[in-house]
């Protein structure tokens, strides 16, 4: 995916009487691309939590090009990205010392309040693919690290992504890109601002793409089409409306022995097998209220969805189908109070709740060449039921201070029908409650101190749980952390924070259609560090030097030879600078450039065998016409081991041998370019 340079604007309702004004088409002022945490503020925004927060903004997200989804989060910090080179699968996205194996399960995420990730999915319980994602779209992405986010409960053990929709802006744009490996994309999207006799405003998007792919048989193509429109009501109040449909189809070269790769006896490029790959057909409505100013506001949503996934995989023992045909339908709201407490103690309560109705058929059967050649070991229907309500309430005694204690109650009602042994369909209806505190304060303008506590869930799956064990119930994880951010003087910023976490039962999966592996009782330890330096800030010439680290410990806690959890990078780095320069009548040049440096990964609970640290460098650049011609580049570079992004583990924990060791090597080079252009719709 490419990005645009360009950054676009959100507007919002500002008056009964009054439509909100056009917006002007000059290039707007390039900032910092993560924005600070007001921790003492009462407010709603997940910013103010006393966590590690990180704010997008468009500009952030829009001013380089976007190769993929990946990109957007692989420098920030504490993220381990894999790219798992498998078409159309979603990636390897963990924060918290959590797997970079399992498809992003372990963090929560949502667009417009709607959630992503798939629960129960026989590909990985809360599978979550963002493949879905067409960046010109997006106007903001809140990161909240760890489970304290109140409002989000399932999936929130890493951490919760909330990315939010754009309602609107003055122009139509559009994007033709291309690249190494045959990599072609074409987007388009069209708004305006609104009409002030209606009052409403459309934002449409339609993405084409496709890529033949560094290895063989990794060949993607999807289309994919947004389609949103918005009602500004006046007092504060819009009501948003949008469906979208996305189709993708993929070949997948799966994972080839390292040992083989390392000896020169397979080639890189090479495909295990020519057949696996798969697809995935989605079609999503979502629907969102929003009135009031924020610290009073009434917000709810309601969102459906259906898809089909198909995948054919060969792990070593021979081509396994899966498909699975999912809906799901539900909602959510808020609302937020701000007052004080006996006329002098200030406060904040919000409440809300959410609803969602899954109801999902699976099989699972072995195949030869995509084509069925054995009996089912899997027919499933289940209908899964998730209801939670949570309440949080802010005190602020004095002007530097800020107390947080907040609740979430989760309940689960599971019914399943096996068709292969109808006898064996339980039903299970387990529930969980995930209490939070924290505090924040700030005692000098240029600094701010947070501390926090929170319970994480991520609920049991109906195909890899349930159907074993109705007596199973969430995988419950407890959080601490403390933190500080330093604003030394304006252009300058340090984050330190320290973070730990506990899990009762650790459960691994090495690679979907394996068998998941409880590996018992585990223990993580976290520091991260970040900092910023804005050295020249002068309207649309900038340039900031910037790095962060995440340094982990993830181990097994009493589990004899097996001490350390699998697939979690000893650390995760950045360094790297970011530039614009306004050249005043030729238009403005924009530029980063970045290092990742990623730690060594335990591939087995015993230690015995691991992987390589490695590097990867990003250079984007762009060159943005006052003609609204743009310009842009990028290209990417592993210098060090290829073969460590994407590793595996197919054996035992303990015990296994270097030949139980796969890999899905990445490219040693690869470039995109594109060029696009904006046309005024504004009236």
């Amino acid at each position: 995916m490419a990005g645009v340079v360009w950054a676009s604007l959100t507007t919002r309702a500002v008056g009964a009487d009054e439509p909100p004004s056009a917006i002007s088409l000059p290039p707007v002022s390039v900032t910092a691309s993560v924005t600070a945490s007001l921790k003492t503020t009462l407010s709603p925004s997940p910013d103010a939590l006393p966590a590690e927060t990180t704010t997008l903004g468009p500009e952030a997200i829009q001013r380089e090009p976007i190769f993929s989804y990946g990109d957007i989060f692989r420098p920030l910090t504490g993220f381990d990205i894999s790219n798992y080179g498998q078409g159309g699968l979603g990636y390897g996205i963990s924060l918290r010392g959590f797997t970079d194996a399992e498809h992003g399960r372990d963090i929560a995420y949502f667009i417009d309040r709607a959630p992503i990730n798939e629960f129960s999915s026989i590909h990985t319980p809360n599978y979550a693919d963002l493949n879905i994602l067409i960046p010109e779209t997006v106007a903001r992405i809140d990161i909240v690290r760890g489970p304290f986010d109140p409002e989000f409960g399932d999936s929130n053990l890493g951490g919760t992504v909330i990315i939010t929709t754009k309602d609107t802006e003055p122009f139509a744009l559009g994007t033709l890109s291309g690249g190494s490996y045959s990599e072609f994309r074409g987007v388009t999207t069209y708004s305006q601002v609104p009409d002030p006799e209606t009052r409403s405003v459309p934002f449409i998007a339609v993405e084409g793409y496709s890529i033949g792919g560094y290895r063989d048989n990794s060949n993607y193509t999807r289309f994919n089409v947004f389609a949103k429109d918005t009602l500004f009501l006046g007092q504060e109040q819009l009501l948003s409306g949008r469906a979208q449909i996305y189709g993708g189809e993929w070949g997948a070269p799966t994972y080839i022995s390292r040992d083989l790769l390392r000896a020169h006896l397979v080639k890189p490029t090479a495909a295990f097998d020519a057949t696996d790959g798969g697809n995935k057909y989605l079609q999503n409505l979502v629907f969102n209220y929003a009135g009031g100013p924020p610290d009073q506001a009434l917000t709810a949503a309601a969102f459906a969805s259906h898809d089909n996934f198909t995948r054919y995989s060969d792990f070593g023992s021979g081509q396994t189908g899966q498909l699975e045909n999912r809906s799901f339908v539900g909602g959510r709201t808020k609302k937020v109070w701000t007052g004080a407490i006996v006329d002098w103690l200030p406060a904040q309560l919000s409440v809300g709740g959410d609803f969602i109705g899954e109801f999902v058929n699976v099989v699972q059967v072995p195949t030869t060449s995509r084509n069925a050649n054995g009996p089912k070991n899997l027919d499933l229907h289940f209908d899964e039921y998730a209801a939670g309500m949570f309440g949080e309430l802010q005190l602020k005694p004095v002007y530097w201070f800020k107390l947080t204690g907040a609740t979430r109650y989760d309940q689960f009602f599971y019914d399943l029908h096996n068709r292969l042994n109808p006898l064996d369909s339980p039903t299970a209806y387990p529930g969980i409650a995930s209490p939070k505190i924290g505090g924040a304060f700030s005692p000098y303008p240029w600094l701010e101190i947070y501390a926090n506590y929170g319970q994480g869930f991520r609920s049991a799956s109906a195909v890899a749980d349930i159907i074993v064990n109705d007596k199973l119930g969430p995988l419950k994880l407890t959080s601490t952390e403390a933190g500080m951010r330093v604003t030394p003087f304006e252009g300058l910023s340090f984050l330190v924070d320290g973070w730990n976490t506990n899990i009762s039962n650790e459960v691994f999966q090495p690679a979907p259609g394996l068998l998941p592996q409880n590996l018992g009782q585990s223990h993580r330890d976290g520091l991260d560090l970040e900092g910023r330096y804005t050295f020249l800030n002068t309207g649309p010439s900038t340039v900031t030097l910037f790095g962060n680290a995440g340094l982990v410990e993830a181990r097994l806690v009493n589990q004899g030879a097996a001490q350390y959890v699998p697939n979690v990078p000893a650390y995760t780095a950045t360094l790297g600078i970011y530039g614009a320069q306004d050249i005043g009548y030729y238009g403005v040049l924009t530029g980063s450039l970045y290092v990742s440096f990623i730690g060594r990964k335990n591939l087995t609970a015993d230690g015995a065998l691991k992987s390589s640290p490695y590097q990867s460098i990003w250079a984007k650049g762009s060159y943005n016409l006052p003609s609204a011609w743009s310009l842009f580049v990028q290209a990417t570079a592993y210098p060090s081991d290829r073969f460590s992004e994407v590793v595996f583990n197919f054996g035992p924990n303990v015990g296994a041998s270097s030949a139980d060791i796969f890999t899905s090597p990445v490219p040693v080079f690869a470039m995109l370019a594109g060029i696009s252009y904006r046309f005024p719709t504004g009236r």
